[in-house]
């Protein structure tokens, strides 16, 4: 009896741990798309950060990513805004991340030209062989420019129709819709008032020290998106003090 008991109980034990790792597997494996930040010197902990800094004629440059796909050979969607806050910037606005190439496999981007301000109705790339990559990667870079007279702002970015094909044609899995929304200030002014002042350098000096889930930690005030607020972000500030914006 006893033998039958324990071998009943490893039994049980084995299922549980097979059924934690189907779990797992499953969790990898299941595509996932955002909106991030992949820019140079941004911490990879703050590329989802909502709070954009600009200089007047700057730009907002954001990453399309995927993460965990598998044997991915095309994909497609589409991209809205509202163009009282931001447009497309003037060159170089809409470019293929490296991912779909990462094999070294020529690929075709496809931009349809927005036949109204503010929509890109279809941006899509395949690659030219019958071959597919796996794994997480930029798919997608579109840089825009606020409309000056709009800063300080909070607007959404929204992509949908998006679909990722197997080399069958097939869709992986269904993906839903992104919608995004950000603020955007000029750089330096941290509370949006449209000057560079010692409101702006008493409220990083207030947050000086954290990181992100420590006391303190105001992600506003990490100026850089280096993950920590510290001397950087107020020489940031203090170097533009008095500046006063449009």
């Amino acid at each position: 009896m006893n033998k039958i008991r324990g071998f009943t109980v490893g039994i049980l034990a084995l299922l549980s741990i097979l059924a934690i790792a189907t779990q797992n597997v499953s969790a990898v494996s299941t595509p996932t798309m955002s909106l991030i930040d992949t820019s140079p010197g941004v911490n990879p902990i703050m590329q989802a950060h909502t709070t954009f800094y600009v200089n007047p004629g700057g730009t907002i440059n954001l990453t399309l990513y995927i993460q965990n796909v598998s044997s991915l050979w095309s994909w497609k969607v589409n991209v809205t805004w509202d163009n009282s806050k931001l447009q497309l910037s003037p060159t170089n606005s809409v470019s293929e991340g490296p991912f779909l190439s990462t094999k070294g496999t020529s690929t075709t981007l496809f931009v349809e030209a927005p036949p109204t301000a503010g929509t890109i109705p279809e941006v899509s790339s395949t690659l030219l062989e019958n071959s597919s990559v796996t794994g997480s990667g930029a798919l997608l870079y579109i840089s825009f420019a606020p409309q000056t007279a709009a800063v300080p702002f909070t607007t959404t970015i929204n992509i949908a129709g998006v679909r990722i094909l197997n080399t069958s044609g097939t869709d992986i899995t269904a993906m839903a819709p992104i919608s995004d929304t950000i603020t955007v200030h000029f750089t330096g002014d941290i509370n949006g008032d449209n000057k560079v002042d010692i409101r702006d350098i008493s409220l990083v000096a207030k947050a000086f020290g954290s990181v992100p889930g420590s006391p303190g930690w105001n992600p506003v005030c990490d100026v850089n998106y280096d993950g920590t607020v510290n001397i950087k972000d107020i020489s940031i500030v203090a170097k533009l003090f008095g500046t006063l914006y449009p």
